[in-house]
């Protein structure tokens, strides 16, 4: 689906006195810029592709030829990785546009929220991927939105909140002292109770699903505690995995 990336300048204030300007700003420019991006990655894509058309015609006399079809294939393949990402990074810099006004595919969401993600919980060493789960729409402003998922996946990796704390929880509770070097988290899209939220499958590093535990470690109760002060609800902790229920932020089904 193309996106409108004209630069439209309009400073809103909200009710609390700040303003939408410095998100439109963001947003605006990055838009801009990831569909130059994608015009910029065509161009390679396509030059390679007529460089892989020229060696097939060239024949097996060509010189290094297993090398050139090894190199050209390998451009294609990151021009399509990086297209991918270009992509997702400019919905989300038309998530400012998102007022809550309009029903959006929560499943979609969660798609550019994961391919944006997965490289910051690789550093971590966990593995984020999205799970099958019913189409679910919701209306729910888009960065709010982002923002929570972002907090609960920080909880998870061992980063804990922004500031440190939550609802009243302290910087002890939200804050954990030792950072993920493994584990999986899984995210789909989810209604609970006529609630639209997402679930949130995570294996901590080392843990195994069969291990027959039935009292969580500390560094898994850490993590209980800090989804909870994210507002998640925390649907079942024990053993190696935990699993977690996370409603979506000023959000309709």
């Amino acid at each position: 689906m193309a996106h409108d990336d004209t630069i439209h300048i309009a400073a809103t204030a909200n009710g609390d006195g700040t303003s939408d300007a410095a998100h439109e700003c963001v947003g605006c420019l990055a838009a801009s810029a990831t569909h130059e991006l994608q015009n910029a990655l065509a161009v390679i894509r396509e030059s390679a592709g007529l460089m892989q058309d020229l060696v097939s015609l060239c024949g097996e006399g060509l010189p290094h030829r297993d090398r050139l079809c090894t190199m050209l294939s390998l451009i294609q393949e990151q021009v399509a990785r990086g297209g991918d990402l270009a992509w997702n990074l400019n919905r989300l810099a038309h998530a400012w546009e998102e007022d809550g006004e309009a029903a959006r595919d929560l499943g979609a969401v969660l798609e550019e929220f994961v391919a944006l993600a997965r490289r910051g919980c690789a550093m971590r060493g966990v593995e984020l991927s999205q799970g099958d789960g019913p189409a679910v729409g919701v209306n729910a402003p888009g960065l709010p939105l982002r923002a929570s998922l972002l907090r609960a996946v920080r909880c998870c990796l061992g980063e804990g909140l922004s500031d440190g704390t939550a609802d009243g929880a302290t910087g002890d509770t939200a804050r954990l002292a030792r950072p993920a070097t493994g584990g999986a988290l899984v995210l789909r899209a989810a209604l609970r109770d006529g609630m639209p939220g997402v679930e949130l499958d995570f294996t901590p590093p080392g843990a195994r699903a069969a291990s027959g535990a039935t009292e969580l470690s500390t560094v898994s109760a850490d993590i209980a505690r800090c989804m909870q002060a994210c507002g998640a609800e925390v649907r079942q902790a024990k053993g190696a995995q935990l699993h977690f229920f996370l409603p979506c932020p000023n959000c309709t089904a």
